[in-house]
């Protein structure tokens, strides 16, 4: 074990002075995850859905009042700012300066065809450049004319069958309905979260993309030196084949470990990501790298040449990257790409996170963890064996 040790120390010399580790490993991640932060990573957050909303009532009875009292609901939620106007000019010019994105306008006379089971109209005008706040509120207004509409059913029907109100009370009855709660509510209930937020998705997923990159510089370490020379001086000393290739291993390993914690030492800090409990990420990155490492030695005990080992290994790197989910996710629910993606060590170390995400324990991420050892124990059985043999070549 001294001589692995003091392989990959002097490997470890050589990847630091020349910087290709280093830029392969931590600034290129680092660089990319930063720009998709800048790029991506407030779109989601509560800052970035601004819905300024206005509302034009020229009805003024209880049935469009009602959509008011909703809106009002909704902006102490904070979900938009509601904005009343006394007339459509006032509301449109306030659109043409951008200070609304949108308003609902209430017609004069809604109230009464609700009533008396008439068609009526309710018009949303936006601005062209707010399309987000123009959807949502034709959204609202169309959610609140299916009110209207299913209380005019329900008189209807009531006809229908014989029970029809008096005619003085035919109002009294139409505006109840209108003014109903639903069958049924949404209620938010707080729950573990199980999605990365935006900043720690990028941030994960470039620094276990190219995670795969950096340990490749420790396992085709082998290749450069028997193209090098040095490989057959190396053997020719009292140093074991097994020395030899676990030196190379040593190195990815530490290169993939130091690569992997200055990431996320630094994207907390700089990204305001959140890995979750320490416990938990350090057991997944070091999970992680072990298997990184063993896929990479089956492709250096595969290739024949240095270069030959990179470029295979670099596609095998995108590929499994992509379809693991480290740029965006892959698949939905149970489709075919998404129980597709869990072949791949990059899924289960984003899933992992995920489990321990927003508070979790843990211990969530052990499922994880699992199935990159899995990853190890297979491919790195396969690595060590063909690695042995190529040295006796």
């Amino acid at each position: 074990m001294g001589a692995a040790t003091r392989i990959a120390g002097k490997d470890l010399k050589l990847r630091v002075r020349d910087r290709s580790a280093f830029i392969m490993g931590i600034v290129t991640p680092l660089a990319l995850a930063y720009i998709f932060h800048l790029v991506f990573g407030g779109t989601f957050s509560e800052e970035a859905l601004d819905l300024q909303v206005g509302l034009v009532d020229l009805d003024d009875t209880q049935v469009s009042q009602s959509l008011g009292e909703a809106l009002s609901g909704l902006e102490a939620e904070g979900v938009l700012v509601l904005t009343d106007f006394d007339d459509t000019a006032s509301a449109e010019a306030s659109v043409e300066d951008g200070e609304i994105g949108a308003y609902i306008l209430l017609n004069q006379g809604l109230g009464a065809a609700a009533i008396q089971g008439q068609p009526f109209t309710i018009e949303v005008v936006g601005d062209v450049d707010s399309q987000t706040t123009t959807q949502v509120t034709s959204s609202i207004a169309s959610e609140f004319g299916s009110a209207i509409e299913r209380s005019q059913l329900s008189v209807t029907t009531a006809i229908a069958l014989g029970q029809p109100p008096p005619p003085d009370e035919l109002a009294i009855w139409g505006e109840e309905a209108a003014l109903r709660p639903p069958a049924f509510t949404f209620v938010d209930v707080s729950a573990d979260t199980r999605q990365l937020d935006a900043n720690t998705f990028f941030a994960a997923g470039m620094a276990v993309f190219f995670l795969f990159f950096t340990v490749q510089f420790g396992v085709v370490g082998i290749l450069e030196e028997k193209q090098g020379g040095t490989l057959a001086r190396l053997l020719a000393a009292p140093i074991s084949h097994t020395s030899v290739v676990a030196g190379k291993a040593i190195l990815s390993f530490a290169l993939g470990l130091i690569s992997m914690t200055v990431l996320i030492v630094a994207t907390h800090y700089l990204m305001d990501a959140e890995w979750g409990p320490p416990l938990g990420v350090a057991l997944l990155v070091v999970a992680g790298v072990l298997a990184a490492t063993s896929i990479m030695g089956v492709i250096a005990a595969t290739a024949t040449s240095a270069d030959g080992a990179a470029n295979l290994g670099a596609i095998i790197a995108v590929i499994l990257g992509m379809l693991g989910g480290t740029f965006f996710p892959i698949g939905q629910g149970n489709d075919f790409l998404a129980r597709l993606s869990y072949l791949t060590p990059h899924a289960w170390f984003m899933r992992g996170l995920a489990n321990i995400s927003g508070g979790a324990e843990w211990t969530e991420v052990l499922p994880a963890v699992g199935a990159l050892l899995l990853f190890t124990l297979v491919f790195g059985t396969v690595a060590w064996v063909l690695l042995q043999r190529k040295l006796t070549r």
